[in-house]
């Protein structure tokens, strides 16, 4: 998985956006195969088409071209370019191309290079790219005298690289607190009914209005290191930055909101006991599901494989359980992911490698099941043992995008869904 799908991942979420992918066929092929497997949702995705001559002189008037056809058959509001391994090792510099070229379109250009790190550092470096872009066309001095006189109590959302039905979580869980929101990036775009008449561009709830009003709002929430660079990248505009745990479990859930409160201005809050009725329902039948599945989850051995900072949530609904996580893996690297895993627990192993790493170091650890993305099932074949679908992508298992792992409710699904395993 790399930098280049979680650059798409993120332009698909903004309104009449369309990616470019500068490279060869191949590697837009790759990309949109992912992501429509996953979602089961056609996307549109260009690219300039390298060839030989591209690879030797450099692919500009490529970029050029693809733009052209872009605008008069699309008309979109934002076009987004994310580079490939092959455009970054011939030293191209396409964000000081688009600079020249484009400086008074909406037309970004984004840093993806296929072979160094993985589709959530394309994804933050993707969210970032966007927000200072799209800020940085702006007459800035009138940005900020804009700025003093135009706050608003919203908060900005950088929801990372989840499904649609977390992101409808998400917004449920603001709208019963009663806070308001502005959705930085929204990949509800993939989940759309099948109807006439049949929209250009799929509704989702960003737009570039959203971006450009960034500025205005509170506070910016991100997850972990899905996103986290836009957020900071706002802090220049006196946007404070709030950089949290995906709320995956109930503590981290009940953290998330009295957060949430907190941001919003509520400084007297401690607990979650005076939130509204029903998000205490939502959390009692996620404790229920608990309870009633004790006998059935309580010290079987797990193994969890995925997305540093959503692995870090699933090992702490594991403790909650009363599961025993005997082994994680990340897909992403970062300079906390095992420092977090050995706060949490002593007895974890922070596997470092790839699958085939995992997968040799489970065969004697007697596990119980795994919990990842599609590719865990061919280590659980191996193990004969089952294996829970989460996160992105998961390419076998219809439905999934609508499922939530986010809140109490997603914490609700897992739960139930470890135990019918």
């Amino acid at each position: 998985m790399n930098q280049l799908i979680g650059g798409v991942f993120a332009l698909i979420g903004i309104y009449k956006c369309v990616p470019l992918v500068h490279g060869s066929q191949g590697c837009a092929n790759y990309v949109k195969h992912i992501i429509v497997e996953h979602f089961k949702e056609p996307i549109d995705i260009a690219t300039t088409g390298f060839h030989e001559s591209s690879a030797i002189y450099g692919g500009v008037e490529n970029i050029i071209k693809a733009i052209e056809n872009i605008e008069i058959s699309k008309n979109p509001e934002l076009i987004g370019i994310c580079t490939t391994g092959l455009s970054e090792i011939i030293g191209e510099n396409i964000k000081s191309d688009v600079k020249s070229n484009y400086n008074n379109k909406n037309i970004i250009a984004i840093n993806t290079p296929s072979y160094n790190g993985s589709h959530i550092d394309g994804y933050n470096n993707a969210m970032y790219s966007i927000i200072s872009g799209i800020l940085e066309k702006e007459n800035e001095i009138e940005i900020k005298k804009e700025n003093k006189n135009n706050k608003n109590n919203k908060i900005n959302l950088i929801h990372g690289v989840v499904n649609p039905g977390d992101v409808r979580e998400l917004q449920y869980i603001f709208d019963n607190l009663g806070i308001e929101y502005n959705l930085l990036n929204d990949i509800k775009s993939m989940d759309r009914p099948l109807r006439l008449p049949k929209e250009e561009y799929p509704k989702c709830d960003t737009t570039i209005d959203n971006i450009k009003n960034s500025i205005y709002s509170k506070a910016t929430v991100s997850f972990g290191m899905e996103g986290v660079d836009g957020a900071s990248y706002l802090e220049k505009y006196g946007v404070i930055s709030y950089n949290l745990k995906y709320p995956i479990g109930i503590e981290n859930t009940d953290n998330f909101i009295i957060n949430l409160l907190k941001i919003a201005g509520e400084n007297d809050i401690s607990d979650i006991s005076n939130i509204s009725e029903k998000l205490l329902d939502d959390r009692g039948y996620a404790l229920d599901a608990m309870a009633n599945t004790n006998d059935k989850l309580k010290n079987k051995k797990v193994a969890i494989y995925g997305a540093p900072d959503q692995v870090i949530g699933f090992v702490d609904l594991a403790n909650e359980i009363g599961l025993n996580v005997v082994a994680v893996l990340s897909n992403t690297k970062t300079n906390y992911f095992a420092k977090t895993m050995q706060k949490l627990n002593q007895n974890i192993e922070v596997i470092s490698g790839d699958l085939y790493d995992f997968e040799k170091s489970l065969k004697d650890k007697n596990i119980d099941f795994i919990i990842g993305d599609y590719r865990s099932k061919y280590v659980a074949n191996s193990l004969n043992i089952p294996s829970l679908k989460v996160g992105f992508p998961v390419i076998d298992v219809y439905g999934h995008p609508k499922k939530t792992m986010l809140g109490y409710n997603g914490a609700l699904n897992l739960i139930n869904e470890m135990a019918n395993l």
